[in-house]
């Protein structure tokens, strides 16, 4: 899951004449052949589902997510067409120099591949929370490039439908400048096993929209480039105990501004942004509103543009509301967001399946209220 980067977003798309601007680096450059092999296989990656909460755990550990066989056809039944699957591969490494995976994490993930697969769902996995990357990746470098061996190799054989994606939401040290040629490396990597393997990359700054200017990729035409949105952040991370202290207030509705003016947490009196942003949540009509469709319209806009420009897909790895949110609301939201993402032809995926920011109530053993409208268009 993302964290604070969504906070003063300021969106650099296009120039106020409509044409788009290109501001990353000259060695980035625009693919001239179209449709390329990543565009194809972006029609496999359109409505997704992450399995957050499963895979990445420190081995021997849990936090409460099982996944039964049967789930993966109630995906596909409920309309996504790819499941992102979060792994905490560097937890099995073994020491230097060879980082061995453990046996143990590829049965694991081939139960996942193996059903989803035989459901008809595309699968894209990648590295998630590999922190000592996050504080080091020049030191952790190795060992990254080492693990993507491993699992290319492992999985050279295994149908087009499963793609993988290089590291999840690298933030802290691991800028996009850096995660630059480190990324090249592990691409040249997977290409040896793997030359037609689709691959997905995420920018810097927790996979951050604004990193996109500063991203370069070298000239594979089988990269897909992922981002995560969850704006509006105090609306989607409302109650939410890991984002610093950021986001306890709750009562927080779908679009703004509410029935009654909303009396900001003291914890949050401090934060000038925090009570500007109140004051227009509690103002402001919807059309305007903050905690409304406004709040990343522009931003996803601007994915189209870059994607028109540089011949990449982008897919929205993760966006979604925490279950703090009244249902109303998260359906409201989920809808906007969805149909935005839509209308500019970007591939999505919701974070998740049966955690925090659930789709699927396990304990119904059914969709929560709203999402199949929202998502689908159709009622559960």
């Amino acid at each position: 899951m993302a964290s604070l980067w969504l906070v003063g977003f300021v969106v650099q798309a296009a120039e106020t004449s409509g044409i788009f601007t290109p501001k990353n680096p000259p060695e980035m450059q625009p693919l001239a052949h179209q449709p390329t092999p990543a565009f194809q296989a972006a029609a496999h990656f359109q409505h997704g589902v992450n399995l957050g909460n499963y895979l990445e755990t420190p081995a021997g550990r849990s936090w409460g997510v099982t996944v039964s066989g049967d789930e993966f056809i109630a995906m596909k039944r409920a309309g996504f067409d790819h499941v992102r699957v979060p792994i905490g591969w560097h937890h099995y490494a073994g020491p230097t120099p060879e980082f061995s995976l453990a046996p143990g994490i590829f049965s694991r993930v081939d139960f996942v591949i193996t059903n989803a697969l035989a459901s008809g769902l595309a699968v894209l996995i990648n590295i998630h929370h590999f922190n000592e990357l996050d504080q080091n990746p020049v030191a952790a470098a190795e060992e990254f490039v080492k693990i993507w061996q491993q699992i290319a190799a492992y999985y050279r054989t295994s149908p087009a439908d499963l793609a993988f994606e290089l590291d999840n939401e690298p933030h802290e040290n691991a800028t996009t400048a850096l995660m630059n040629p480190l990324y090249a490396r592990a691409i040249a990597e997977i290409r040896q096993s793997n030359p037609q393997r689709t691959i997905f990359v995420e920018p810097g700054n927790w996979g951050g929209i604004d990193e996109l200017n500063h991203l370069v990729l070298p000239p594979d035409e089988n990269l897909i480039v992922s981002v995560h949105c969850y704006a509006p952040f105090y609306f989607t991370h409302q109650g939410a105990t890991w984002t610093k202290g950021e986001t306890p207030q709750t009562g927080i509705v779908f679009p703004g501004p509410p029935a009654q003016p909303l009396v900001a947490d003291p914890k949050l009196n401090s934060k000038k942004h925090y009570q500007h942003w109140i004051e227009q949540y509690n103002t402001l009509a919807a059309e305007n509103n903050p905690s409304g469709p406004k709040a990343f319209t522009e931003q996803l806009k601007f994915l189209h543009d870059w994607s028109a420009y540089y011949g990449r897909p982008v897919h929205i790895g993760e966006f979604g509301a925490y279950t703090k949110a009244d249902a109303t609301s998260r359906a409201k939201y989920y809808e906007a967001f969805r149909r935005t993402a839509e209308a500019q032809q970007l591939g999505w995926c919701i974070w998740d399946w049966s955690a925090g920011f659930r789709y699927w109530d396990k304990n119904l053993n059914q969709p929560m209220p709203g999402l199949p409208e929202a998502l689908f268009g159709k009622s559960k």
